[in-house]
């Protein structure tokens, strides 16, 4: 391969590029609509009506929830009953095939009475995709994991930070009356008195209340309107092991001091470190000097300073960046000292206040914790739906751990098909704005658990919420003997003294991928966190292109796999291959085609298109936490392929690089499962060994498609574009030429490296 040397091109948007999307299709029908089908509806309408009788009674403003389950055929966004539900709106959903409508007295009447009379085509077709109407009941409310611990003994520990959430009806008028509703039943169960309400924004809201037994809770559950009830959960430091390590410092080299600050709420980084104390400018502390233990932090830190050095790991990186250090989580750990926790209200409130302080300098936050019993696999977490919130609100970029399996067995290599579900990745790790970092082993030995480069026999799996890609990324975080024991294969840091030690954890590939991100931002002239993210993606994606042609679970566990260490390779191009990044925004109600697409001439050979094609698309979709499993609202897909024009004039546009997953179902359920469908994060690749026939040209082109016919303005994405040349030729004057030549306008990505080389 060449020297890496040249720039990234971005390729700046032009007006004709955007076109309008064709009138919708055709009503679709999931069978026939009988006077039986009729009938069956009204009736479960009716029963809906009569569950809630009640309240309705008792006060007619006040709205009910009503549940709504489609057949898995119809659960595609153009398949929503929005017509049937004229009368009683949809407010969210929690399962793909579920759907969630106010009802009132009159609402459900209103219905009745269309259904008896279908008043449109669209009215009808929506019948038919109905499986069954129902309303919200008792039993759906409580948590497993409130089940759980008061199954297990437990309720004291939980009995006095008790969370309930409402359904949330879009609407100020009918939300007020809930409330009000809600907290008088809880008046008349008798837990209203120390009540706290929580809210975030305009959609994050949580009643705390104290209960003085399991009925209480089962009472709270009755009341209508109360959506779901759980716990605040609490956080303290893991116990991670730290092993002496007898190696001396290393850390006698120059580095280059970055004006680019890292936040790491954590428990505290040590201030005896004379290797990091003069790089804290900032410090908050939430957690009393006696419940402090900066072991946690400490390691980050050093990680984050000197993690390549400290374990022999070659990088052109000696980049050294300064802290805002939050004390925020209290010691875990008996043998260390007092211990103590705070609960994930508390830590909701230290993260607000620390972004309310530091992020207008400080864009950049490490949280390696989680929730060790509240696993991902349905819809969104509340702290996961929190730390979206708060980047959103504050402009940042979090990075969070996948978390760490502490329970045996643990996991092998390849997966030992009785790991079941107890692997995924636990809240916060679904945050879709975060990066999620999982852990693969550096080391290995002859009774490790699993070999180097495999994933860490501790590191949680994907996928997150909402069947999204997570871990993003893994970095190195250890391994360990079939003892149990670190034994030299866990990752060395430094202790709060300044010493060397070992650790293993997603805590700890988590501040490695902070580094990369951190220096990939640092080089950028114009600072830009999602194009950022963006890089650090594809870098992984393009270095790890291997995993998933062995086997296409591995995205469960690698995510898009590791970036490279040294910013310039992520940042720069050689000659042999081009990297071009599209910035740009798409409009509602149209697409984005690139036609002529100057396709390398080295890559064309008897009259086939060769050549390795990766794609990495990246945005922040609209996210609603009313819609369960459907929280991402915005959908973005890309398209890079041949087309072709018949006699008539006519193009033939076929895709040619594949999404990283594929699905052999038509239904919208396995799209979303199995294809990646609105993932903000989606890579494509294929590397073109036996040729695509020719054709007139490529085409780029990109859609969007917001759920269920929400009003989407516009969509910010971004789209990097590497195409690579096996057999060395220089593309890269072809490709940024060929752009030229067809009047398109682009600019280098701008780096500090280039600036420096032009002084």
């Amino acid at each position: 391969m060449s020297e890496r040397n040249l720039p990234i091109k971005l390729v700046m948007q032009k007006s004709t590029d955007i076109t309008k999307n064709d009138g919708q299709g055709r009503v679709k029908f999931f069978g026939e609509v009988t006077p039986e089908l009729q009938t069956s509806i009204m009736q479960q309408f009716e029963d809906v009506l009569s569950y809630y009788e009640d309240v309705f009674n008792e006060n007619a403003l006040v709205p009910a929830v009503g549940k709504i389950t489609v057949k898995p055929e119809a659960i595609a966004k153009s398949h929503k009953p929005n017509d049937l539900c004229r009368n009683c709106s949809i407010i969210g959903s929690e399962e793909l095939n579920e759907i969630y409508i106010k009802v009132n007295k009159k609402s459900i009447e209103d219905t009745i009475a269309l259904v008896q009379n279908p008043p449109s085509i669209r009215f009808r077709a929506n019948m038919t995709a109905i499986s069954s109407i129902k309303p919200i009941v008792s039993t759906e409310k409580v948590s497993k994991d409130v089940e759980h611990i008061c199954n297990q003994g437990g309720f004291e520990e939980i009995k006095d930070r008790i969370k309930i959430k409402l359904f949330d009806f879009d609407d100020d008028f009918d939300n007020e009356q809930l409330i009000t509703y809600v907290l008088k039943k809880l008046q008349t169960i008798g837990v209203a008195e120390n009540h706290e309400l929580i809210v975030y924004g305009d959609k994050i809201k949580f009643i705390k209340v104290a209960v003085n037994s399991y009925e209480d809770i089962i009472k709270i559950a009755d009341i209508n309107g109360v959506k779901s009830i759980d716990f605040f959960h609490g956080y303290s430091l893991p116990k991670t092991e730290h092993i002496d390590s007898t190696l001396k410092s290393i850390l006698e080299e120059d580095y280059i001091e970055s004006e680019i600050s890292i936040g790491i709420i954590d428990g505290g980084i040590s201030e005896e470190n004379e290797y990091l104390k003069s790089h804290i400018i900032a410090r908050e502390e939430y957690v009393s000097k006696i419940y402090q233990n900066s072991k946690h932090a400490t390691f980050i830190a050093s990680t984050i300073q000197y993690g390549n050095l400290l374990n022999k790991i070659d990088s052109a990186s000696k980049i050294r960046f300064k802290f805002v250090d939050i004390v925020a989580i209290p010691n875990g750990d008996k043998d260390y000292g007092p211990v103590d926790s705070i609960n994930e209200d508390e830590l909701m409130e230290i993260i607000e206040d620390a972004m309310e302080k530091y992020s207008q300098e400080t864009k950049i936050w490490n949280i390696s914790l989680g929730i060790e019993n509240k696993i991902c696999s349905g819809a969104m977490s509340d702290l996961g739906i929190f730390l979206d919130y708060i980047q959103d609100k504050y402009g940042v970029q979090f990075f969070v751990s996948s978390g760490n399996l502490n329970q045996l067995p643990l996991r092998e290599w390849p997966p030992q098909n009785t790991m079941g579900e107890r692997d995924r990745i636990i809240s916060p790790a679904d945050s879709v704005r975060a990066v999620t970092v999982g852990s693969v082993a550096l080391y290995d030995s002859a009774d490790s658990f699993v070999k180097a480069n495999e994933p860490s026999p501790f590191s949680r799996r994907g996928p997150g919420s909402n069947y999204i890609i997570k871990p993003d990324v893994v970095d190195y975080g250890g391994n360990l003997s079939r003892m149990l024991r670190i034994d030299g294969l866990g990752m060395k840091g430094m202790d709060p003294t300044g010493n060397i030690v070992e650790g293993n954890g997603t805590s700890y590939s988590t501040p490695r991928i902070v580094q990369k991100f951190s220096s990939i931002y640092d080089e950028m002239i114009e600072k830009d966190l999602l194009l950022a993210k963006a890089m650090l993606i594809h870098s992984a994606r393009m270095n790890s292109r291997e995993l998933l042609e062995q086997n296409q679970e591995n995205i469960k566990y690698y995510g898009f796999g590791m970036p490279s260490c040294n910013a310039q390779d992520i940042l720069q191009c050689s000659e042999d291959e081009v990297t071009l990044v599209f910035r740009q925004k798409i409009v509602n109600g149209s697409h984005l085609e690139m036609y002529d697409f100057p396709y390398p001439q080295s890559l064309i050979r008897n009259g086939k298109y060769y050549g390795e094609i990766g794609m990495t698309l990246a945005y922040a979709p609209v996210l609603d936490e009313r819609y369960g499993r459907e929280y991402c609202r915005t959908n973005i897909d890309v398209s890079f392929g041949v087309y072709k024009i018949d006699a008539a004039g006519n193009k033939e546009f076929k895709g040619c690089v594949p999404l990283e997953r594929t699905w052999d179902e038509k239904f919208e359920q396995a799209r979303v499962e199995n294809g990646f469908k609105w993932s903000p994060i989606k890579s494509y690749y294929r590397k073109i060994a036996k040729g695509i026939q020719m054709g007139d040209g490529w085409k780029v082109r990109i859609d969007m498609t917001p759920r269920n016919e929400i009003t989407v303005p516009s969509q910010e994405f971004v789209l990097i574009i590497t195409i690579r040349d096996p057999q060395g030729n220089d593309i890269y004057s072809e490709v940024v030429n060929g752009l030229r030549e067809r009047g398109y306008i682009t600019s280098n990505l701008e780096t500090r490296q280039q600036v420096r080389h032009r002084q």
